[in-house]
């Protein structure tokens, strides 16, 4: 009993240290403003699929992410310097993207905004955006701290792991399908200036992530 009151407590901690991190909410708004002339049904299966995307991505690196860092010999904080990188060049691509006339779209377009979004399913929008190296590295934290005392409570801790990071891609696919009809409802203009606080928001986030880890190498 007590091996499962340990491991259950890691079900919210996991959840609640990704959340900010994945932040789908305001990750959702920043899509949108890249993909805002997708239809609604094509959006939904997209949302479903960059969720399954997320889930997979850091149940990998929580199970084999500790492997392939010995593998290639790079640290955590190294991860977070180059991938924080990453992130603040998207942001900062996203605050300075110009704005594209939109005509009405007929058959032919949508077919090529739809084969569009297909290829960028995974990248960019699984990741970097919607995942990034600070859920690595939340992933992979918690994965070097389990509790190794036995391997029922190893096993335990892993299913509880593998659970919050469940309900996290279960939240990012609610809030990116949800956000997506709440942002049709705001004016094109107001969806830009959103989109634009955002992207801001995303480029200090990587500047963040960088700053930690390089602050980690150098302390």
């Amino acid at each position: 009993m007590a091996s499962l009151l340990i491991a259950l407590k890691i079900v919210p901690m996991i959840f609640v240290a990704l959340f900010p991190v994945v932040n789908p909410i305001g990750t959702a708004l920043v899509l949108y403003g890249m993909t805002g002339d997708v239809d609604d049904k094509t959006w939904t299966s997209a949302s479903r699929r960059i969720a399954l995307n997320t889930f997979l991505l850091l149940s990998f690196f929580f199970f084999f992410g500790g492997f392939i860092l010995k593998l290639f010999g790079i640290s955590i904080p190294v991860v977070q310097l180059s991938g924080g990188m990453v992130v603040a060049a998207i942001g900062w691509g996203l605050l300075n993207q110009q704005e594209v006339q939109q005509a009405p779209a007929d058959e032919k377009k949508q077919r090529d905004s739809t084969g569009s979004l297909q290829t960028r399913l995974f990248y960019p929008y699984t990741f970097p955006i919607t995942v990034g190296p600070g859920g690595f590295a939340v992933v992979m934290t918690f994965s070097a701290h389990l509790d190794r005392e036995s391997d029922l409570l190893v096993t335990l801790e892993q299913a509880s792991a593998i659970t919050g990071i469940f309900a996290i891609a279960l939240v990012t696919w609610f809030c990116y399908v949800r956000l997506k009809f709440l942002t049709q409802k705001i004016s094109p203009s107001g969806a830009r200036a959103l989109s634009r606080i955002l992207a801001f928001f995303v480029f200090c986030i990587g500047v963040q992530i960088a700053w930690t880890g390089w602050h980690t190498l150098n302390s």
